[in-house]
């Protein structure tokens, strides 16, 4: 159990640095976010978004713990 807490841990550091560097680098954060527009955008919100750069980071954790559950 240790062992897993601790890949969840380096995990999510590593999904930490890929959101400060996609947030840092703005033509790249304006690449992988993006407002959504017209039948696209949800209606309850002002501004609504598509974040590519969310699904980057999620599968990042998914394909590292991926890796390592099954070794573990």
């Amino acid at each position: 159990m240790k062992s897993l807490v601790l890949e969840v841990l380096k995990a999510s550091e590593k999904a930490a640095i890929l959101a400060r560097i996609v947030r840092s680098e703005e033509s790249l954060f304006e690449l992988l976010v993006q407002e959504k527009t017209g039948d696209q955008s949800n209606k309850r919100f002002l501004q609504d978004f598509k974040t590519l750069a969310d699904v980057l980071v999620q599968e990042t954790v998914r394909y590292d713990l991926g890796k390592k559950v099954i070794l573990l």
